[in-house]
């Protein structure tokens, strides 16, 4: 599949959606209604994970496929990729604590207080990336 302008503005449409569906998370966080707030996280980074797989990997890799060095481009691709990696292992470090696999800490809370913080950063340079692409 080649990115067509129409494929990034869906995807980036999606990724939209998706933070709005995470602030919709968190927000049950704050009333405490735990099993729901985890719900919903967890469909939304199983929705991300369908994005990065059918979307954003093979783009990237389309990308290194034509390596041309280093640019300030592939520099703010690769951090825009890396907090979003850091998101999902956060996300797979608080669930696996959660289930109990792994010793959890006493709060959880700064790690999901971060995940959402690289989501949303990621999400703002994906708008950037998005437009610095397709202008």
């Amino acid at each position: 599949m080649t990115m067509t302008p129409h494929v990034a503005l869906a995807n980036l449409i999606i990724q939209c959606v998706l933070i709005v569906w995470v602030g919709v998370g968190a927000s049950i966080a704050v009333r405490r209604r735990y099993r729901r707030h985890c719900l919903v996280m967890r469909s939304a980074v199983a929705a991300q994970i369908l994005s990065i797989g059918i979307i954003m990997a093979p783009s990237l890799a389309r990308y290194i496929s034509h390596w041309s060095g280093w640019s300030r481009f592939t520099i703010e691709l690769v951090v825009h990729h890396s907090m979003g990696v850091i998101v999902l292992l956060l996300f797979i470090y608080i669930n696996l604590a959660y289930l109990g696999v792994v010793k959890a800490p006493r709060r959880t809370r700064p790690f999901m207080l971060t995940a959402l913080s690289f989501w949303t950063a990621s999400l703002g340079l994906g708008i950037y990336l998005f437009w610095y692409i397709w202008r």
